[in-house]
């Protein structure tokens, strides 16, 4: 049945018309408000060029420093949610990926220093992301064509986690480090990193880092969920803990031509899948036929305690990477990685293991950036890699299978006085081989973008792009067939999805200095055989079937930010900042909204910069999702009061500094329509964290 859209709705609806007559006018880039000013010199390191984000035309999103600090999760997902068109999978405490422009899974792509995250967090969303967030330095989020360049599955958004596990510099004096400790009171969590780089001699660089993360069942306001509230379970949310150890260890060498260096890494965690008591149905019966239960057999079923889903993930990583500064005439610089990962993890059902996931993959990149010819300057490259992936056991839901992708690509881009074009192109192709079912996949996609930017003069810019992409259908929605527990679903794929392709518009306009600055982006996709995973209403052995289809279906939205500095005196600047975004999308074949789509999100704050300390507080929030897909429930609004100090005690030292966190201080509930959890795990209640950091 269908749901009203209520007043969420209907603020959605007002929303969407105030963006479409937005769109009649020109249309502003996003941009990230960095306490008050929004900063849009910062060189983006995933853009192929080393692009300043006032160069790019997309959006773009950049978190380091204290506005880092101050949103840093255990997962990626978590630390970027709320971000301009960024949501969170949210499905665990350990698992959480982010969701950027309503689109998550195959088509958000999710890197490590430039290269696959090698884990089985595409496969599910209670799959983790093997991305550590305890050493991370910098996040970079793209929107948008600029993101076609990384492969097909990075068209609805691409992250780039970036920590300093392989040095390219020296460090200062010979020697670095960086230690920090956080302490949270929501659940107990208990984080500490350490790292440091040392040079011996002249050229070569060490670097180490280790770090250990505990957390408790998270804290809410009131009962999960009906089956906790019958059971006496109030104010936290059970089985959500999690437990993460890792480090590193790498090597460089560097001289006046460039580097070169390698790394190896180990990454565990253990963590809980909140089950708000699920419990099986008994052996062999299936709900896509009428079955009746009498009272007493329900009464037993829903006083039994919930079965206790436990992941225990394990990954050995090596990476090496090169940079070289003008190797030779007419080339400015090549750059190359190459990165191995061996994981695996078990699904642990009451302590006994059930399914195993392995998956050992590689993934290799190079390119050259050449020097400028007749004005256009640009960059080359190729890219392949394997994944080999298999899972083992009863709820083993995909049969193993290999998965080999190569690609060339090619970005340009011109100037001509105030004009900026950029253009570029990806050519790609995917093998997809599950050798017990005897099946085979081919595809080949080509991917196209072009931009223009113009700059009117006053920090203000225009600008426009259009891009065309294919997607080859991963392994999972072709050849899944079986239970997964975790997820409380029952997956079943189609071996005879085709590529899906993608036409996306995207319209800007910012302003990039001065008092008041910030942007809007708009953007409009339209694919033709989009792929999901859709909840058909039936079950199978008390799991919710999922089958993995295509239709039609459109994307719009958009994601509005300004910063604006009400005062500046000696040792003070006072400042406000919002962001608001929005995405529509809907089933071109049946009118129906598709699943699991964002509401409408927003975050308001004001900012005191005192030199040494610095004053934060903000209303984050959601407005109501009223607008549903079949077999979807309403999700209510929220609205979060966070604050934040942040306090330097040595003038103009970053060396040591002490942050003091509130979040969600009115303790309010608040669920994620994005969440398959929502309706059992709402999200944090009011927490405490105190963050110390010190850097020499």
């Amino acid at each position: 049945m269908r749901k009203t859209e209520g007043r969420g709705g209907i603020a959605a609806r007002a929303v969407v018309m105030l963006g479409t007559l937005a769109a009649s006018g020109p249309a502003m880039a996003q941009t990230l408000v960095e306490g008050g000013a929004v900063n849009l010199g910062s060189i983006l390191v995933t853009a192929p060029l080393g692009q300043s984000r006032s160069d790019i035309v997309e959006g773009t999103t950049l978190l380091e420093g204290d506005a880092l600090d101050r949103r840093r999760a255990l997962t990626i997902g978590e630390t970027l949610r709320g971000t301009p068109g960024v949501a969170s999978s949210g499905y665990a405490e350990g698992a959480s990926r982010p969701v950027i422009r309503g689109q998550s899974g195959p088509r958000v792509r999710v890197l490590q220093n430039g290269l696959d995250t090698f884990d089985a967090s595409n496969v599910s969303p209670d799959h983790a992301v093997a991305a550590p967030m305890a050493g991370v330095e910098r996040v970079e989020v793209l929107r948008g064509p600029a993101t076609l360049l990384y492969g097909s599955s990075a068209v609805g958004g691409l992250v780039n986690v970036i920590d300093g596990r392989i040095p390219e510099r020296r460090p200062k004096g010979g020697l670095a480090g960086t230690a920090r400790f956080e302490y949270g009171t929501g659940a107990h969590d208990l984080t500490g990193f350490g790292a440091v780089d040392a040079a011996l001699g002249r050229n070569l660089v060490l670097h180490a880092e280790g770090f250990a993360q505990n957390s408790s069942d998270y804290a809410i306001p009131g009962f999960a969920n009906d089956e906790a509230r019958e059971r006496g379970v109030k104010g936290r949310v059970e089985n959500s803990f999690v437990r993460t150890r890792g480090g590193s260890a790498g090597a460089s060498y560097i001289g006046d031509w460039g580097y070169a260096g390698l790394s190896i890494a180990r990454f565990a965690s253990k963590y809980g899948i909140p089950s708000g008591g699920h419990v099986h149905a008994d052996e062999g019966e299936d709900h896509d036929h009428e079955h009746e239960h009498d009272h007493e057999h329900d009464h037993e079923h829903a006083e039994e305690a919930p079965e206790r889903v436990t992941i225990d993930l394990r990954q050995t990583r090596y990476d090496a990477k090169f940079g070289l500064t003008r190797p030779f005439s007419g080339v400015e610089e090549v750059r190359g990685r190459v990165g191995y990962a061996d994981y695996r993890h078990k699904e642990l059902e009451d302590g006994v293991a059930g399914t195993v996931f392995k998956n050992r993959s590689w993934e290799g990149r190079l390119e050259a950036e050449h020097a400028p010819i007749g004005g256009l300057k640009g960059v080359a490259g190729i890219q392949g890699g394997r994944r080999d992936f298999r899972a083992i056991g009863d709820e083993a839901f995909v049969p193993p299978t290999v998965t080999d992708s190569y690609a060339a690509f090619l970005l340009e881009k011109y100037e001509l006085g105030p004009w900026l074009f950029t253009a570029g192109g990806r050519l790609e192709h995917t093998r997809v081989e599950a050798a017990a079912l005897g099946s085979e996949r081919n595809f080949t996609g080509a991917n196209l973008a072009l931009g223009a930017t113009y700059r009117l003069g006053d920090g203000w810019q225009v600008g426009a792009s259009l891009s065309r992409t294919e997607r080859a259908p991963s392994a999972e929605e072709l050849f899944a067939n079986g239970p997964h527990l975790a997820t409380s679903s029952f997956e079943i794929g189609d071996p005879t999805l085709g590529k899906e392709t993608a036409w996306t518009a995207e319209l800007s306009l910012r302003r990039r200095r001065g008092d008041v600055t910030g942007g809007i982006n708009l953007f409009a996709s339209r694919y033709q055989n989009f792929i999901f995973g859709d909840f058909t209403g039936s079950s199978v052995d008390g799991l919710d079937v999922l089958r993995y289809r295509q239709t039609d279906a459109d994307f719009r939205g958009f994601e509005l930010e300004a910063g604006w500095t009400v005062l500046r005196r000696d040792g003070l600047v006072l400042s406000l900042d919002g962001q608001l975004d929005f995405v529509w999308a809907e089933n071109r074949s049946s009118g129906d909204p598709l699943p699991r789509i964002p509401p409408v999100s927003y975050t308001v704050g004001a900012n005191a910069d005192l030199g040494q300390l610095t004053l934060r507080g903000e209303v984050q929030g959601a407005l109501r999702q009223g607008r549903n897909a079949p077999n979807e429930t309403d999700t209510g609004g929220y609205a979060f009061l966070n604050v934040s100090m942040s306090w330097r005690p040595l003038p103009d030292n970053d060396a040591f500094t002490l942050q003091l966190q509130g979040r969600n201080l009115t303790d309010a509930e608040g669920r994620n329509h994005v969440s398959l959890l929502k309706d059992v795990a709402p999200m944090r209640g009011r927490e405490v964290r105190l963050v110390g950091q010190v850097q020499f």
